[in-house]
């Protein structure tokens, strides 16, 4: 039994023919750029793919071709609405006619691309990229780090030829107030399609280094709109999210951001404002630390003069309570002399009224002398027991007067418990009107206690 049988050719010819029958126009296609290579005739050669809707495999592949007479005008065209050149990784709408060659295969010829398409896929990507980081919580992690007191020490990922660097370092190493920095480059493409990559990479060297950098300045210079496009990517994105040191940007255009600057610490325009925002950064916490200074100085020298006006009052207090006590010890050598003056005035009388006595005692019989003799001796005992007391009163009376004295010095005061509470250098009274939060001085004995005012209740 013989078995219907076509030649390869046959075959071929018959899917030309199908082909061009079913597909006898040009039609729209959607696919993304896999590979594109442009021969020196001017030709362009791509290999267009379609991925899987949830994974990066590939469902379908086809090669297609512009021919030089297009390219030119397709690609300028394309370029100049999306501000992007057409290369591997970006999705487009192309219209292409489906051409069969049984010696070749399947090709399409491209006739024309549609760049708004491929310019809302970008826009759309870019939208999904940020709706994911903050459906996983992460958008905003790396503005929540706080940033150091002082930056000195920063980790660069950017080109170690671009220009935007030399800015940067230059205008750091330049600036006007004399701050030192450590910059460390880690090299990364900042365009093309190796920028994922190379600045994860990045990312990763620095993390292993983390200790030795205050933060990571992410800069590249000058290029075009398309360029930026690098920077709305994912997984450059979520590792500036998730790296635990704050990221300042400066990758952006003035009008335009990345979701690498969405998601950065802090985002800068250039990589010249990048360094002047940590020039300025330091300058602020330099005039922080002048302002304490300058007010912990203002503060010692109002209590220096305080202090100084206060012991003036207490050397005042102490030159009156010497004086007092000389008046008083005045006073009482005077009453001594006085006391003195009048018991040597009545012991000479006495003395002279007992001659008087004697003259006339030996004048009078024996047993009277005798009589008289013993009551002498009584009048004698109790003038010298009324002597002895009256000058141990008046000696008590002179101690009573100095040790009162004493007391009223402000030291010997202070130094029986006794305290002195002053409001702005003034001695509190019940009439003084304290008021919550106000500083109160307590002087005590060898020591003065500084207090705030917390609660106030009258009794």
């Amino acid at each position: 039994m013989s078995v219907p049988t076509l030649t390869l050719l046959e075959l071929n010819k018959t899917i030309r023919l199908t082909l061009e029958e079913k597909f006898d126009a040009p039609v729209w296609i959607i696919a993304e750029i896999n590979n594109i290579n442009l021969h020196r005739s001017g030709h362009c050669y791509l290999e267009l793919i379609q991925k899987a809707k949830d994974s990066d495999k590939i469902v379908a592949q086809a090669r297609a071709t512009i021919w030089a007479t297009q390219f030119r005008f397709i690609s300028s065209y394309f370029q100049s609405v999306t501000n992007k050149p057409l290369e591997k990784g970006i999705n487009v709408l192309v219209k292409a006619s489906v051409d069969f060659h049984e010696q070749y295969g399947l090709s399409l010829n491209i006739r024309d691309i549609d760049p708004n398409y491929t310019l809302g896929d970008l826009e759309r990507r870019k939208k999904e990229i940020i709706e994911k980081l903050i459906s996983e919580g992460v958008f905003d992690m790396n503005k929540e780090l706080l940033l150091p007191s002082v930056i000195q020490r920063i980790a660069v990922i950017s080109s170690a030829g671009a220009a935007g660097f030399e800015d940067f370092c230059n205008q750091l190493y330049s600036n006007k107030y004399g701050y030192s920095f450590e910059i460390s480059l880690f090299e990364a493409d900042m365009q093309g399609g190796n920028t994922e990559n190379s600045v994860v990479k990045a990312f990763n060297d620095i993390f292993d280094r983390q200790s030795e950098f205050d933060i990571v300045a992410i800069i590249r210079g000058g290029g075009s709109k398309s360029d930026l496009s690098y920077f709305d990517n994912y997984n450059i994105a979520f590792h500036i999210t998730q790296f635990p040191l704050p990221v300042l940007s400066g990758i952006g255009h003035e009008r335009d951001e990345s979701v690498a600057d969405m998601t950065a610490h802090t985002k800068l325009k250039t990589p010249t404002a990048v360094a002047n925002f940590i020039v300025d950064y330091n300058l602020l916490f330099e005039n922080e630390v002048t302002g304490i200074f300058e007010e912990i100085v203002s503060s010692v020298k109002d209590t220096i003069r305080t202090n100084e006006m206060y012991l003036a009052g207490m050397s005042l207090s102490v030159y009156k309570s010497k004086e007092i006590l000389a008046k008083s010890t005045e006073k009482c050598n005077r009453f001594y002399y006085r006391l003195k003056n009048a018991t040597e005035n009545i012991i000479k009388g006495q003395n002279s009224e007992l001659n008087n006595y004697k003259i006339k005692l030996e004048r009078i019989p024996s047993a009277v002398l005798a009589s008289q003799n013993q009551d002498l001796d009584r009048k004698i005992i109790n003038l010298t027991r009324l002597k002895n007391y009256y000058f141990s009163n008046q000696e008590a009376k002179l101690n009573s007067f100095e040790q009162s004295i004493r007391l009223t010095d402000p030291l010997n005061v202070l130094k029986r418990g006794f305290s002195i509470t002053k409001i702005s250098g003034k001695t509190i009274s019940s009439g003084s009107e304290i008021k919550i939060g106000d500083e109160l001085e307590t002087i005590i004995y060898e020591n003065k206690i500084i207090s705030k005012v917390v609660k106030n209740e009258k009794t």
